[in-house]
């Protein structure tokens, strides 16, 4: 699996002050399991230097409803996030870290693994003492991360692209080099697609 820390540190590179970040304020789920209803959830989030929005969705579950309400809004613009799939979702807890007599309260790591429209997997794991919190924010962490990668790979291209009609051989070593690393963790899009295949990156 790829390091996400390195493809972080390259994307808050290029992206600086553009970097999407969510804020995870608060949520509701809802689900009538007697009346087998799908479950619902409203996700408030607050973007970097935004305003606080609520996202909704529903699902067989509260990840799958999260699921749904994330790719409604954020996949109009963000195409890549329509190809990537979860893989595996997997939770433990950590016992020695319980402060109650029933141990219910103990830190519980969740982990989510992720593939993209390429193939390669990517592992994103967050921990807490909130099942479901955590659950969510690392659902969150993902959807992120893909964002940021199609923007990053997107904003990479086009100074590339700048940097070649101004003749800086310079720049466009440095962006080539950025480019074959983001296409590993960035998911297929139409616009993307065009860029591989006009830069002849694979």
């Amino acid at each position: 699996m790829p390091r996400l820390d390195t493809t972080r540190e390259l994307m808050r590179t290029v992206l600086k002050d553009d970097a999407f970040v969510m804020h995870i304020e608060s949520y509701t789920i809802t689900e009538n399991v007697q009346a087998g209803t799908p479950c619902r959830i409203a996700l408030t989030l607050r973007p970097e230097r935004a305003q606080a929005m609520t996202i909704e969705g529903e699902g067989v579950g509260f990840i799958d409803a999260l699921c749904a309400g994330l790719l409604a809004h954020y996949a109009r613009e963000f195409e890549s996030l329509k190809t990537v799939q979860f893989t595996g979702f997997a939770v433990r807890a950590k016992m020695d870290t319980t402060r109650g007599a029933t141990g219910s309260d103990a830190v519980g790591i969740v982990s989510l693994t992720v593939r993209n429209s390429e193939g390669t997997l990517f592992e994103f794991e967050r921990q807490g003492r909130s099942l479901v919190a955590t659950a969510v924010a690392v659902v969150v962490e993902a959807f992120e991360h893909f964002i940021n990668s199609e923007k990053a790979f997107i904003t990479v291209y086009r100074a590339l692209r700048d940097a070649k009609e101004r003749g800086r051989p310079d720049l466009i070593t440095t962006y080539t080099t950025q480019l074959a690393q983001l296409v590993t963790t960035t998911s297929y899009t139409q616009v993307i697609e065009r860029i591989r295949e006009e830069m002849s990156i694979r």
